[in-house]
């Protein structure tokens, strides 16, 4: 292999060799690094299905981007070879440094600290290891660990765990990782791996615990002659302890290994992060001194002390019978809940809402293959679903009255709102809340709540009698600018819901509200949250103490339980996670049982195409996607003539640039190194980027005329502004600086800049060149929730354009932004939500003054809840791009299904 090329990695030697892979050092030609590449065998990735869901757990493990988990650059495939880019890390595995007799201790609590650390973060983030043993983690020269092959046991697959079991064991110090259903390296397995259960984060626990085992003393916790003797010991039998096998230890760290080894999950540690927690404090207590090494075995022990051994073993039997007491009284912890899936579409089906005693299940689905979703029933146990609605329009939200019999739900047919129906089918839904959004019945059945407003602007929590008639708004005191997702208490005296005091943001905050007096009290959650690194707190279920939630945790969305205290509302105890998948997992709906169903979601942000007369805004076919991939495709930038396609994508380790061939569809990245490279743009064979490092902002250009083939980034300034342009010929960049409200151009020849446009006091949005650079767009913010598009010259003289000279596009009553101008210069495109979704507008420009013609049309409308551009964590990410035939932007679709479990009263 050394001396071959894979892609534009040059093989220089080889470094060493497992059963998951070969792994060479190479050198990126690209980019003139050295890096580490394993080549993955044939066979592990001849089934197509296993490889995509080792790539997506792979890239979701690199995406974690921690000092302790080694960073991956790539997965390719070139010349009929599979393989994995990473950086080149200079040391030794872990199993190396070992040794016979183990570790010291302070190295022993300096390593393991790390790798409690790495398992930890990648756990919150839904992502189990499988397969952790020494020889996949790496020591540097520096006392640095990483772990490596994060998602690699995904390859595995034998039908029969226990065919090769009685094969004997290689020799080598390192075993090999095993090639069965069973993932992982037999010596390090759990129980339950090696019987082919199903493993939770509790796994890795274990196999850091005979991990800890062998850095203490030098032998592995678990062995034998066959791989069968050796899981026979895993299931059956306990290691030798610590003080008998190697140096004394500390009783604590001893402690600590023999909790991690406990064969059953729910007596282990449930946590690494309390796993790392007390892991530091024994490293604090070691690097000072206080930290003691552990007694003499128990016979010397008790020869030299004989009055000291008793009063041990008294203390000791008192000890085991407060334990006992303590376990009587104590439950055991959680485990993880068992789940059921209880469809299995394969578009979206979302939104689900559990009758009151649980029997039925409502949903909202667009498995009747029309585009949109209609609101669905069924029984839980089971049999057919009906279909309620068949509006053209997204039905969705449903919910149940507290009999069952009526199910409330968001409509977004004409004119959208709150509709109501019989759970049962037949009849004409019925119009209760205009506008209405997020139906919820009072605990009597007498009321719905919903709130009414913007989807980015001001809201208000209405009130509507069940049975028709008039709503009332209901009025926090204090007031609110944005009050939405009302859930009501148990007692149905109280309101909960999600609420932000001003326009100007800030202070967001969960609140409860007294129903009849509007007396509201901040409930502390968003803090609370934010201290455990939990983001978009989406209110779910108010049940019992608790509130049911969904959260972000690292690339994923869990569920999670929070208690309220039903005296101060106050919640202040730490949330407990309920679900622990790796995609997204929301929209709780829980009966009175104690019955929970959720929503399972899949979220691909992908490049899409929209085939266009771009010069007469006349659309030519249907929607085609462009990139297809598990990673996030975002801010695409095309060529003039269509053909090639740049956007950043973290389908690596990081936030690269990848370039696309709209002919062949051939894909590869323009950037892989460990910098995070945002808002390219791509004019005249030319592509300009912004990049993150050294805690700065910078720009640089690429050229690629050069048969597509990009030369050595030049650097064209630092902390130079927000980039947002690169003209049509490849010669000037536009930016847009913040700290004096200006417009700024760039020459890329010469680095002169000049003032475009400024404004004393609105800020001035995402400007763009026009086709000839002899005009900018861009928006204002003459509100905290408006927009004004604007049009202005580029002076010849190199003075600002003034603000009389600007042209009015828009009226600035509604959220437009984010231009783009046609070939020709006489159309420009944004995004509008002027009726409450991301769609792309249009408005005809005269030709030589740039004034508007006609009024403000739609070229493109995206109101579904499956593809939209509201799921798009900013509208910036939201920008088009726009060449002789097509608009490109980046969409988010979702597809998903309804599980559930049960949850304990």
């Amino acid at each position: 292999m050394s001396g071959r090329t894979l892609a534009h990695y040059e093989i220089l030697e080889k470094l060493g060799e497992g059963g998951m892979g070969v792994v060479y050092k190479a050198r990126d030609t690209h980019l003139d690094r050295f890096v580490a590449i394993k080549v993955l065998p044939p066979e592990k990735v001849a089934d197509p299905d296993r490889k995509r869901r080792f790539v997506q757990e792979a890239k979701a493990a690199s995406a974690l981007n921690h000092p302790n988990i080694i960073t991956i650059h790539d997965i390719a495939a070139d010349a009929g070879a599979d393989f994995i880019v990473m950086e080149l890390v200079a040391g030794r595995a872990l199993d190396a440094v070992i040794g016979r007799h183990g570790l010291k201790l302070a190295e022993t609590l300096k390593y393991a600290v790390q790798i409690a650390d790495a398992l930890a973060t990648a756990h919150e983030a839904g992502i189990i290891h499988r397969d952790l043993k020494p020889g996949n983690v790496m020591v540097t020269e520096k006392g640095q660990v990483k772990v490596l092959d994060f998602g690699l046991a995904k390859l595995t697959e034998v039908a029969d765990p226990a065919a090769e079991a009685t094969q004997t064991l290689r020799p080598e110090p390192a075993p090999l990782t095993e090639q069965g259903a069973v993932l992982g390296t037999v010596s390090y397995m759990s129980p339950e791996q090696t019987e082919g259960k199903k493993v939770d984060p509790r796994s890795d626990i274990f196999s850091f615990g005979s991990l800890l085992y062998e850095m203490v003393t030098g032998h592995r916790a678990f062995a034998g002659d066959s791989k069968m003797s050796t899981i026979t010991a895993i299931l059956r039998d306990d290691p030798k302890p610590v003080s008998q096998v190697g140096e004394p230890v500390p009783r604590e760290l001893e402690k600590i290994i023999n909790r991690c080894l406990r064969k059953d999950p729910d007596r282990r540690l449930q946590h690494m992060d309390d796993v790392k927690n007390l892991l530091e404090e024994l490293k604090e207590e070691s690097d000072s001194g206080k930290l003691l090494a552990g007694a003499p075995p128990a016979a010397a022990a008790r020869r030299r002390f004989p009055a000291i051994a008793a009063a041990l073993l008294a203390t000791a039997a008192v000890a085991a019978g407060a334990a006992w007491w303590w376990s009587r009284r104590t439950p055991p912890p959680p485990r993880e809940p068992e789940l059921t899936r209880l469809t299995s579409d394969s578009g979206l089906t979302t939104d689900p809402a559990l009758s009151p005693d649980g029997k039925l299940l409502a949903y909202a689905s667009d498995r009747a293959g029309q585009g949109n979703l209609d609101i669905w029933v069924r029984h839980v146990s089971g049999g057919e679903p009906v279909r309620l609605t068949t509006d053209p329009a997204d039905d969705h939200n449903p919910t149940f009255s507290p009999d069952g019999s009526q199910i409330a739900f968001r409509s977004e047919r004409n004119p959208p709102g709150v509709y109501v129906l019989s759970s049962l089918g037949g009849g004409d839904p019925r119009l209760l809340v205009n506008d209405g959004r997020d139906p919820r019945y009072s605990p009597d059945g007498k009321w719905i709540a919903c709130w009414v407003g913007e989807l980015t602007g001001k809201s208000v929590v209405h009130l509507a009698p069940a049975a028709g008639g008039a709503s009332r708004v209901m009025e926090p005191r204090p007031p609110v600018y944005v009050a939405r997702f009302p859930r009501w208490s148990p007692d149905g005296r109280s309101l909960l819901f999600w609420a932000q005091p001003r326009n100007t943001g800030g202070g967001v905050d969960w609140q409860v509200a007294a129903v009849e007096t509007g007396d509201t009290v901040k409930t502390g959650a968003v803090d609370l949250f934010r201290q455990h690194g939990l983001q978009q707190f989406g209110v779910g279920e108010w049940w019992n103490d608790h509130i049911l939630f969904s959260a972000g945790v690292g690339d994923s969305v869990a569920l999670w339980k929070v208690s309220i205290s039903p005296k101060t509302w106050q919640i202040s105890q730490p949330p407990e996670r309920l679900t622990f998948g790796t995609g997204r997992e929301e929209q709780p709906s829980i009966a009175a049982t104690g019955r929970l169903a959720f929503a399972g979601l899949n979220e691909n942000i992908d490049i899409w195409s929209l085939s266009i007369d771009p010069n007469q805004a006349r659309p030519r076919g249907e929607l085609q996607r462009l990139t297809e991939d598990g990673a996030a495709d975002l801010e695409p930038s095309i060529s003039a003539d269509g053909k090639q396609l740049v956007y950043r994508t973290n389908r690596g380790a990081n936030w690269d640039m990848w370039l696309k061939d709209l002919e062949t569809g051939r894909e590869s990245p323009l950037t892989t190194d460990a910098a995070a490279d945002t808002r390219p743009f791509l004019a005249a064979s030319r592509v300009v980027y912004a990049r993150a490092e050294n805690q700065k902002t910078s720009i640089y250009l690429l050229d690629l005329s050069a048969g597509g083939r990009p030369t050595v980034p030049e650097k064209l300034c630092d902390q130079c502004g927000f980039l947002t342009d690169l003209s049509a010929d490849g010669s000037m960049v536009l930016l847009y600086k913040v700290s004096t409200r200006a417009i700024v151009s760039v020459a890329v020849a010469s680095r002169r800049t000049t003032i475009l446009a400024q404004h004393p006091k609105y800020g001035l949005g995402n400007p763009r060149f026009s086709p000839d650079g002899r005009w900018i767009a861009f928006h204002t913010q003459p509100g905290p929730v408006t927009r004004q598009m604007f049009v202005a010259p580029v002076r010849s003289d190199g003075a600002p354009a003034p603000e009389a000279d600007w042209i009015p596009i828009t009226d600035g009553n509604g959220l437009d932004r984010l231009a783009s101008w046609s070939p020709d210069g006489n159309v420009l495109y944004w995004i509008s939500e002027r009726d409450g979704w991301r769609c792309i507008a249009y408005r005809r420009l005269d030709p030589a003054t740039k004034k508007p013609l006609g009024e403000t049309s739609y070229v493109q409308h995206f109101h579904g809840a499956r593809r939209s551009m509201m799921q798009l964590a900013s509208t910036e990410l939201c920008r088009l791009s726009i060449a002789r035939d097509k608009i490109v932007f980046s969409l988010a679709e979702r597809t998903g299904n309804i599980w559930m479990t049960e949850l304990a009263k």
